[in-house]
This record gives C-alpha cells, sequence and structure tokens, in this order.
C-alpha cells in the first residue's frame, strides 16, 4: 500500500544500541516475567508528569524495537495490527522512524467487514505497510482447536476458546508462512494505561462510588494478570511456530513513563487511555481508530 510523505515525519532515526535480551521467547522469558512483576504501576504521589516526555519514550523505544527487528528479520518489521488505538500508534511511530523501510502488518477477522479488518484496513493505507488480511474458513479454525489441543494437552480448550487463544493461534500459524523471526507486540498498554472497561467504572455492582483505592487495586489486579493471562499463553503460541517478541510498550522507560502517570489522567469515565489518545492525534492516527471501542484480539472471529 502506498504512503503519503507528507502525511508523516520523515525523520532519520538516530542509532541506538541493540538491548540485551530484547526479544523475548520462551528461553528467557522468566527474566522479563520477574521485572515486570517486581514493577509498581502505581504514580507516585505529587509526582509531576509531561506528555511530551512520554512521546519521546514511546518514539525512542519505537525506534529501538525497529532496529532490532529489522536486524532479526533481514531488512523487515513485522507487526500484528488490530486496527485499535494501541497497535495502530504502533505504527505511526515505526513509519516516522522507519520512512523506507517495509513494515508488514497483519490483520484476521470473522469477515471481510469485521471491525478489526476495516480499521487494520484503514490504518495501513494510512501509514503505508504491506498489509495482509486473514479470513480463516472453518475447516482452518477446527484444525486450529484440534492442533492447539494436541500440543497444549494441559490447556481447558473451553477456556482457551473463550478467551482467544484458538484465535491467535490461527493468526500466527498464518503470520508464520512469512517467515518472522521476531514481531512487534502491543500487549501491556491495556493494564498500564487503564484500557479495559473496569478502569472507567466509577459506581461499582451494589451502587456505590468506586474510591481511589479501590481503583488502584484495580489497576494492579489486570497487572498481576498480564504475564499469567497473556503474555505467557502469547510466547507458548509464538515459539509453536518459531517467532520471539519485542514488547515496546513494557520497555521500562515507557513503564516509568507511565507509572508517574496519575490514575485520573491516565483513564477517565468517559475516556481511556488519554495520554495516548492526544499522542496518536498529533502524530495523524485517523480520528476513527482513535475514537473507536475497544476489543483487542479476543473476539478476532466475531462475525459482527
Amino acid at each position: 500500500m502506498e504512503y503519503s510523505k507528507e502525511q508523516i515525519s520523515v525523520e532519520k532515526p538516530e542509532k541506538h544500541k541493540e538491548q540485551k535480551d530484547a526479544v523475548v521467547s520462551t528461553e528467557n522469558q522468566q527474566e522479563f516475567f520477574e521485572r515486570l512483576e517486581r514493577t509498581n504501576i502505581l504514580p507516585a504521589e505529587k509526582r509531576e508528569w509531561s506528555l511530551d516526555e512520554l512521546k519521546q519514550n514511546l518514539d525512542r523505544t519505537f525506534c529501538d524495537c525497529g532496529q532490532i527487528a529489522l536486524a532479526k528479520n533481514k531488512g523487515k518489521i513485522f507487526l500484528t495490527l488490530s486496527g485499535g488505538l494501541d497497535s495502530t500508534l504502533a505504527l505511526a511511530f515505526l513509519r516516522k522512524n522507519f520512512p523506507e523501510n517495509e513494515i508488514v502488518t497483519f490483520a484476521m477477522g470473522g469477515s471481510v467487514n469485521h471491525p478489526d479488518v476495516l480499521h487494520a484496513r484503514l490504518a495501513a493505507e494510512k501509514f503505508g505497510s504491506n498489509h495482509h488480511e486473514f479470513i480463516p474458513e472453518p475447516g482452518e479454525i477446527q484444525e486450529a482447536l484440534a492442533e492447539h489441543k494436541s500440543k497444549f494437552q494441559e490447556d481447558d480448550l473451553e477456556k482457551v476458546t473463550k478467551t482467544g487463544s484458538v484465535d491467535v493461534t490461527l493468526l500466527y500459524k498464518y503470520l508464520s508462512k512469512f517467515h518472522p523471526n521476531v514481531l512487534l507486540a502491543c500487549d501491556g498498554i491495556d493494564e498500564l494505561m487503564g484500557g479495559y472497561w473496569d478502569h472507567r467504572k466509577r459506581v461499582s455492582e451494589d451502587g456505590k462510588t468506586v474510591s481511589e483505592d479501590e481503583r488502584k487495586q484495580l489497576f494492579l489486579r489486570y497487572w498481576q494478570e498480564l504475564v499469567p493471562h497473556h503474555l505467557s499463553p502469547l510466547i507458548k503460541i509464538g515459539d509453536n511456530f518459531g517467532i520471539g517478541f519485542l514488547f515496546p510498550y513494557l520497555d521500562q522507560k515507557i513503564i516509568e513513563s507511565v507509572s508517574g502517570i496519575p490514575l485520573k489522567d491516565r483513564t477517565s469515565k468517559e475516556v481511556s487511555k488519554k495520554p495516548l489518545r492526544e499522542i496518536a492525534q498529533e502524530l495523524g492516527v485517523p480520528k476513527e481508530i482513535i475514537d473507536r471501542p475497544k476489543r483487542g484480539q479476543v473476539g478476532m472471529l466475531d462475525i459482527k
């Protein structure tokens, strides 16, 4: 797909030293997990924060990750693209830093009119990625279920279907045909920024106002579930297809920047991930994507 260089910054990326063990796989995941589990994502009292600092750290991190990906993938950057805020912002930063390099993106949905497919196509056209859409047939879905069960016998098949693991298995089986050694994944930013619907609740189910302490506990709970519920299954699936991961949003600098932001400035009742939406607007992310409600990879095979 073509893109207009007038629409984006084409500054030449700086050279950054490759980060040790930046690519995460089953071989080195434990150290990565332990770092995340030790991290306090709650804001310190009366700490100032800067949107510009967050933007600069994101820019630098995506530059670093892009350079690592280019080296590992023979001159290509691979990215899963749901057409949501997080993955589209990732694509925007990558294109900003790498205006001439090939960025290969992948979207999957239950039909050609699935919201993920439509919004990912919009993002790919805007930022000029080599974009691929995968609409699996019923037989491919059943084959993925059987394959997942045979390779991960300890998993509860009903549970992995509900949580979207089979969706992810299907997608990674498809994109493995393009032989990526390393893939950029956008996990973790929902937990940091408050991207889930629960983060926006101000009234509990029993009608009581949600206190600040209760909000903090909610952020901590989602953060503690990141490794066992999301990262560990994803890395296991990637390893099955020989794919390692870069997690830009979980870079230590990004975590430190976001952790300094008060919860009310991260997500409100009306708007989630407010700082990211401001940055996305500055980088030219289409309004339809900035305003899009969260879906994520779970439910990629829904028809609606």
